[in-house]
């Protein structure tokens, strides 16, 4: 096995940046593999691992938007510095049923939105300490996503914008209300300082206010 298949299988989610590979010239190696179906260059400078039973030079193999943007923005940092949030974390928690083709996750810094073969990924500035997360699985490795509470009251604000329209992030929310556990939602609006979210998701729900 190559030691470029190795060092993607190891990695928690599937995905390596150039950069990252004990390699003399991990270019050449990526470029040969992915000729080869073994690896898919997501965007330039990171590799996603092809799943083993898909590889080959005819394959058609891609992963999810999601997974792809958690993995790229693991590369960058590290898989517990990164989660999905907003419209990407809805999916994640399969409430919302069409894919999309902006995916959003959030990383400790400040970085620019990237194109893929999949579509863009925006990175939101956020610490994922301060946010209620929960584990995920993607189609190319574990790792996190904002909770259920958080996902909603996310959608709700204003900021950041998530590019999608009003009737899909209301389709996110009424799904996601579903699963809403009303007792921790009201902790979390406290925490993150969204009291006045939480009062405008009660009212798009027709829920009671607190």
């Amino acid at each position: 096995m190559p030691r470029v298949v190795e060092q993607l299988a190891r990695r928690q989610i599937r995905v390596g940046r150039t950069s990252s590979f004990a390699l003399d010239r991990p270019d050449a190696e990526l470029q040969r593999l992915a000729e080869a179906g073994t690896v898919l260059a997501l965007t330039k400078g990171f590799y996603a691992l092809v799943p083993e039973d898909r590889r080959g030079k005819n394959t058609t193999w891609k992963p999810s938007i999601e997974g792809a943007a958690l993995g790229i923005a693991a590369a960058m940092h590290s898989p517990d510095e990164v989660a999905l949030v907003g419209p990407s974390a809805a999916r994640a928690h399969h409430c919302y049923p069409r894919a999309l083709g902006t995916a959003f996750v959030a990383v400790p810094d400040q970085r620019r939105p990237r194109q893929t073969v999949l579509g863009e990924i925006r990175f939101v500035q956020r610490h994922i300490d301060k946010l209620d997360t929960v584990r995920i699985e993607t189609d190319l490795g574990p790792g996190w996503a904002t909770s259920v509470e958080q996902t909603a009251l996310d959608l709700c604000r204003d900021r950041p914008a998530w590019s999608i329209t009003e009737e899909a992030r209301t389709e996110m929310i009424r799904r996601l209300a579903d699963r809403i556990d009303w007792d921790l939602i009201d902790g979390i609006a406290e925490t993150t300082r969204g009291v006045r979210t939480l009062r405008r998701l009660r009212a798009l729900l027709d829920r009671p206010q607190s």
